[in-house]
């Protein structure tokens, strides 16, 4: 499917599933929606809760989203994990003003408006004498990188600079390679049951490294336009769309806090120790990367009534968001364990240096006796 979308942004194409909605290409091209995601609450058939990701509206309007369930402004959108916002238009945009492609040196290149599938194949292969479309160096063409040798792209990546997302006056660094353009996609189709991914065309875009929480954020793009040439905008209920004039976009994020730790709160049964392991392991991840500095004494273990002084609490190699704590020879049977992520001023903090509102404190319960590991 990616593939097809590469095409599609060079050439245009669109294909929406359904039937396809007769797109406004009078004016500029209008932001009809903008969706954020958001934690939910989720409650099962047999009456736990849990969170989970859901895409709500930041922006705009659309029938299949119910407004007593979807109060129309994000006020809490994802700082990090599983964020990805999505603008849906009203028209198909020029994709060379939003993603640009891979060049054989390693390079990054724009293709110019009006490029072809054959222009892109005479810069496949080993023979580029009449490559002058796209990847062309200080001494001639590079050509595309083409893996698999078909004569076509093989990837894109979001423009730097062609969407910029900023929270509370910085400018927030995008995930480019997971960023993308989608031609294909339609207001008619049922969003309520098929998700919000049926809308389009649209923009999606992932922050690099989370947004900062509690923030305000707004949209700008650059020299995203239509086949016309005309650049986005975002107008209000009947408000006037001026070209390049995104302002009515604006949503908050929630605030810093504990996201999820393994084992998860009010979770009984907890397995003694990993799996392969003679110990046990806990895992916190918070919204925001941290300030290491700040973790050291801001995360207490009590089992039962015994505080755990013994256990250090490190940063995750891979992701500065989460915290690892090795409990060694695993935990005991049958106990009540505590786990406090300590807030306020002397507690942990992130990388913007804001501190936790309070404590944050999970609770689960071990096993009563040694598992078959």
């Amino acid at each position: 499917m990616r593939k097809s979308i590469v095409v599609m942004f060079i050439f245009g194409s669109g294909c929406g599933g359904g039937p396809a909605d007769p797109l406004d290409a009078a004016g500029p091209p209008r932001i009809l929606q903008v969706l954020a995601r958001e934690r939910v609450a989720i409650v099962d058939d047999e009456g736990h809760e849990h969170v989970e990701l859901a895409a709500r509206l930041a922006f705009g309007d659309h029938p299949d989203i119910d407004a007593v369930t979807d109060d129309r402004a994000v006020g809490e959108a994802v700082a990090r994990d599983g964020q990805r916002i999505r603008v849906v238009v009203d028209e198909l945009l020029r994709g060379s003003s939003i993603e640009e492609i891979p060049c054989a040196d390693g390079s990054w290149s724009r293709v110019p408006v009006g490029t072809d599938i054959d222009d892109i194949a005479r810069c496949a292969g080993a023979d580029l004498s009449r490559c002058e479309a796209v990847c062309i160096g200080a001494d001639g063409p590079v050509g595309i990188l083409d893996v698999n040798g078909d004569g076509a792209i093989d990837d894109t990546r979001l423009i730097d600079g062609a969407v910029v997302l900023t929270c509370d006056g910085v400018t927030v660094a995008l995930d480019r390679s997971r960023s993308y353009y989608q031609p294909a996609g339609s207001q008619r189709l049922a969003a309520g049951s098929v998700g919000t991914d049926s809308l389009g065309p649209a923009i999606a875009i992932v922050p690099a490294e989370g947004m900062r929480p509690g923030a305000t954020c707004t949209l700008g793009f650059t020299d995203v336009v239509d086949k016309q040439g005309l650049a986005l905008c975002a107008a209000t209920a009947g408000g006037d769309c001026i070209p390049g004039d995104t302002s009515a976009i604006s949503f908050g994020v929630e605030a810093f806090t504990l996201a999820a730790t393994e084992p998860r709160d009010g979770a009984t049964e907890v397995p003694l120790t990993t799996d392969g392991s003679e110990d046990a392991a806990i895992t916190i991840r918070l919204n925001s990367e941290l300030a290491p500095a700040s973790v050291r004494g801001a995360i207490l273990v009590e089992a039962g009534d015994v505080a755990l002084d013994d256990l250090e609490a490190t940063m995750a190699e891979d992701d500065a968001a989460t915290i690892r704590i090795t409990v060694p020879g695993g935990f005991r049977a049958g106990t009540a364990y505590t786990l406090t992520i300590v807030g306020g001023a002397g507690g942990i903090r992130n990388r913007f240096d804001d501190a936790l509102a309070e404590d944050q404190v999970v609770h689960w319960t071990t096993s009563a006796e040694e598992d078959d590991r």
